[in-house]
């Protein structure tokens, strides 16, 4: 859209009165929206400390929920009669004492087991002295980590005790569990044969109130009543977290413990526990976290209001491209035939001018991609008679080696190999005469090769020996015709006769490389090979596809090329001593396969 368009909306009656009605709706609708932000925001700061109290009074519940269950778990297991039991002077016999041992052990393993979430079970013996654990091994009290807890329970004179690291702060055991003691027997009266401790670790604690989102610096801490951080979620570092808590609880107890209370930017929330514990459970929030609710609240409705004004303008801007959008279709395919894209079209035509241009563009686009077509037809048949030109240099060339073998034998008046001789050369006319086919299967082209090398065989007293290793699916993919038979002969006259060995072996391999997406097809001999300068000099005139002295292999290379593209290449390696290896690596995606056809009966 240019100049002209926005001439014509600025002139225009309709946009005018559209712009008039857009403004009468908007402006009531932007000053609503701000009163809705404005009482919103004090909606989501009441809702937001109401459920930051209800988090704080469900936490404390779920505490003196687990404290109870300590006190009724450590009753319950106090009057256990096995537990009792165990608690008696040591047997005279050794067998018999071990046994108790066991069994005490055991039963409090399996009690532990039951309780599941506590961190362990362990039973002091007033009588013996020793100290039996569902975790440890057995100890005497002055041996154990465990003896500051039990003479400060013995000390205290109740039937039980409730001990965190607010009772002995400077006890190491009780920075990472609690601890909850009680007499064997539970009651008071009877006489004391032990002492019975549920510890549990404060990581109990830390689960529940992890899973706790309270915003990216909200935290909720669990403290003892002196305000030691048993568990917390706080992101700060411990020194920083424990004066924080101190603050806060100071600064409650200054305003005379009140549910909730404001505290710099942040509302907090604090609840101390009804049970023995009296831990206390503070949270915090920043009211940045509170803000962002309202933050969000508010950039909703400026973006609704921002929508609202850009569809308003796009409405306008819509009706006025009705009457300019024939005038840009045009200019659409003129753009797309720039670029090549001859399948775009006109699809709506104006009835006037412009949708006779349109369809005369159309019109166009159909001829030049008829043009193009025909130009392409006119390449493939030029590659396919280029094929067809170099095919055809190699059959005089074979010819002639071929008669003069005949030649050879004809003079020497050795009539039965003229007559195998012969057999195998009208087998090879055959092959090249009656498949006027420019490619053939790699199987067929390996029979031919096999007759070849049995005639080169009848000619010379060197015996040449062809191996073919070829994977399974490649045995019928296509080739050029006669594109290997002349390797082959630059195997033979240019490696191994030089030799004047005895016997020369060559090598046919056909493989994919599926890592590569190539297929490879490789001939080696060892013969006499090539020197390095040797090598590359004739590398780069396949390469720039000059004419040099080994012609039968640059036919093969430019063959090889114009079937299977730009992306096919040639190696070449000669080791010191190991022959040549001629290597030709073809894009997979370009080799094509042909099953055989069978012969109906």
């Amino acid at each position: 859209m240019n100049s002209p368009f926005f001439s014509f909306l600025r002139r225009s009656f309709y946009f005018k009165m559209i712009l008039v009605m857009l403004a009468v709706s908007v402006i009531p609708l932007i000053a609503l929206s701000f009163i809705s932000v404005s009482v919103s925001s004090n909606t989501v700061e009441k809702q937001v400390n109401r459920l930051n109290a209800q988090l704080v009074n469900q936490v404390v519940d779920r505490i003196e929920l687990t404290m109870t269950r300590l006190r009724e778990l450590s009753e319950q297991y106090s009057r256990i009669s096995s537990i009792q039991g165990a608690l008696v002077s040591p047997s005279a016999q050794y067998f018999e004492e071990v046994v108790r041992k066991r069994d005490l052990i055991s039963v409090l393993s399996t009690a532990s087991a039951i309780i599941g979430n506590v961190e362990g079970l362990q039973v002091y013996s007033a009588v013996t002295g020793e100290i039996l654990s569902s975790t440890e091994a057995p100890a005497m009290l002055e041996d154990s980590p465990y003896r500051p807890l039990i003479e400060q329970y013995l000390n205290s004179g109740e039937a039980s005790l409730f001990l965190d690291k607010h009772t002995l702060p400077e006890l190491e055991i009780l920075d990472t569990s609690t601890y909850y003691i009680s007499r064997v027997p539970f009651y008071l009266y009877e006489d004391l044969k032990g002492v019975l401790l549920i510890s549990m670790n404060n990581d109990q604690y830390q689960r529940q109130i992890e899973n706790i989102q309270l915003g990216s610096k909200g935290s909720i801490s669990l403290l003892t009543e002196d305000g030691m951080t048993i568990a917390t979620t706080s992101r700060l570092e411990e020194q920083e977290d424990a004066r924080r808590v101190q603050d806060l609880l100071q600064h409650w107890r200054k305003l005379n413990r009140p549910d909730q209370f404001a505290a710099g930017s942040s509302i907090v929330s604090v609840k101390q526990t009804s049970t023995y514990d009296k831990w206390i459970v503070v949270s915090e929030i920043p009211s940045q976290e509170l803000t962002a609710s309202t933050d969000i609240i508010r950039k909703t409705v400026t973006y609704f209001l921002a929508i609202l004004l850009v569809l308003g303008a796009a409405s306008i801007v819509g009706f006025g491209y009705q009457l300019y959008r024939p005038l840009q279709a045009v200019k659409r395919q003129v753009d797309a035939l720039k670029k090549g894209n001859f399948d775009a079209r006109v699809t709506r035509f104006a009835n006037n001018e412009i949708g006779d241009l349109g369809r005369m563009l159309n019109t166009m686009a159909v001829r030049i991609q008829d043009l193009l077509a025909d130009l392409h037809e006119s390449e493939d048949l030029k590659r396919k008679l280029e094929i067809r030109a170099l095919q055809s240099q190699i059959n005089p060339h074979f010819m002639y080696n071929t008669l003069n073998t005949i030649r050879m034998f004809a003079m020497m008046k050795d009539y039965d190999k003229i007559n195998s001789l012969m057999g195998r050369l009208v087998a090879l006319l055959r092959y090249s005469m009656e498949n006027f086919e420019q490619t053939v299967q790699l199987r067929q082209e390996l029979e031919y090769l096999t007759d070849y090398v049995g005639l080169l065989n009848m000619r010379y007293k060197c015996q040449i020996h062809l191996q073919a290793d070829i994977e399974e699916p490649l045995q019928n993919m296509q080739i050029p015709k006669l594109g290997l038979q002349p390797l082959i002969e630059n195997s033979v006259f240019h490696g191994i006769l030089p030799r004047k060995l005895p016997e020369g072996h060559i090598k046919v391999r056909v493989f994919s490389d599926a890592t590569e997406h190539q297929i490879i097809l490789e001939v080696s001999d060892d013969g006499a090979g090539m020197e390095e300068a040797g090598l590359k000099q004739l590398q780069m005139q396949l390469l720039r596809e000059e004419t040099g002295e080994n012609i039968g292999l640059q036919n093969v290379w430019m063959r090889m090329r114009l079937l299977f593209g730009a992306g096919t290449r040639i190696l070449l390696h000669s080791p010191a001593g190991e022959g040549l290896t001629i290597r030709i690596l073809l894009p997979a995606e370009t080799v094509q396969m042909k099953e055989e056809p069978h012969d109906s009966i």
